[in-house]
């Protein structure tokens, strides 16, 4: 029986991408769409936060939980603006408005002489606390 005997191929050694540096942006992909004739094809789409009909381009890509890569709702210019908080007014018109201090009204104790259980009365009685002015008087 006879072989043939084939010398052994040097498999192709693809080429290496240049390593960008540090700090250099990554190429975009291109984001154009084509349709069947092989024209390119303008897509938009309407931005949920200000209702406006944009460019595909003006859209960012979104990972979701299950792994699929869809569109950002909103264009780049309402997100942008959304994280942003909002101007304080001026500065001064703060600080002369004060908010008044709420006094805490300590409680008014009373000493109440010892009654016999007998003596007492039915019905609980609420006792009035006495006015500022009003010195207090000790019980004999």
């Amino acid at each position: 029986m006879l072989y043939k005997v084939t010398p052994m191929m040097v498999p192709a050694v693809p080429e290496k991408k240049e390593a960008r540096e540090p700090g250099q942006p990554r190429k975009r992909r291109k984001s154009s769409v084509y349709d069947a004739d092989g024209h390119e094809v303008l897509i938009s789409l309407m931005c949920l936060k200000c209702k406006t009909l944009k460019p595909l381009a003006q859209f960012g890509l979104r990972k979701m939980a299950d792994g699929a890569i869809r569109n950002q709702p909103w264009c780049r210019g309402c997100r942008s603006g959304a994280g942003t908080k909002k101007p304080k007014k001026d500065e001064s018109q703060a600080a002369t408005v004060q908010v008044p201090a709420v006094a805490a009204a300590e409680p008014v104790l009373q000493v109440v002489a010892a009654v016999p259980l007998d003596a007492a009365p039915v019905a609980p009685t609420l006792v009035d606390a006495p006015a500022a002015d009003a010195t207090p008087t000790t019980l004999v």
